[in-house]
């Protein structure tokens, strides 16, 4: 692409062409991708794909405050400017990446292992219950709520949820300190028990 062709395309595309703006981002695209390869830290590549931070580049350049494409002069400082926008895209999503605990990248680990000759998917524990939980779950809630009026039936099925006691308290109708009791009693219980 020449700096005529550049210029010719940016015009059009200024316009609204639709189709030359397509062209002027078809042109470009192999020089982001090559910069975003070559800045894009190992740890990031299993993350994104290189089409990640091409797409990021066009939305920073042709639909931020700065979109005025004429103050480009020629091929070479369109395409400069692009590679700089790029570099600092991968940049910024490293940074964000590698100071946050949310994610850590030294703590991912592989989702197959080797195990011989072939590779074995990793089994990754899930943070939801098992059904056998979930049913011990119940088996000790109903033991909680055995011989108990409905209203500290659903106080405990409120704790259950998560609601603070004020919330609780504000849905029953009854005291704050009330419910508390109420709490404080069924697990005196349960412990006395020892929660079999």
């Amino acid at each position: 692409m020449d700096d005529e062709d550049l210029a010719d395309l940016i015009e059009k595309a200024r316009a609204g062409d639709e189709f030359a703006l397509r062209d002027l981002l078809s042109r470009c695209e192999e020089d982001v991708r090559m910069v975003v390869r070559a800045r894009l830290p190992r740890l990031l590549r299993s993350q994104f794909d290189s089409m990640d931070f091409v797409q990021a580049v066009w939305q920073s350049v042709f639909t931020g405050p700065d979109r005025d494409l004429r103050r480009f002069e020629n091929v070479r400082h369109l395409r400069g400017f692009l590679a700089g926008v790029a570099q600092n895209k991968v940049f910024e999503e490293h940074r964000r990446r590698t100071r946050t605990q949310k994610y850590d990248l030294a703590r991912e680990e592989p989702l197959f292992v080797r195990r011989g000759n072939r590779d074995v998917l990793r089994e990754v524990p899930t943070p939801e219950p098992s059904p056998s939980q979930n049913a011990q779950a119940g088996d000790r809630l109903d033991q909680m709520i055995a011989g108990r009026s409905p209203l500290e039936a659903e106080v405990v099925h409120l704790r259950r949820q998560g609601l603070t006691f004020e919330e609780i308290a504000a849905r029953t109708g009854l005291h704050e300190r009330s419910v508390r009791r109420i709490i404080d009693k069924i697990r005196r219980r349960m412990e006395a028990r020892r929660w079999q």
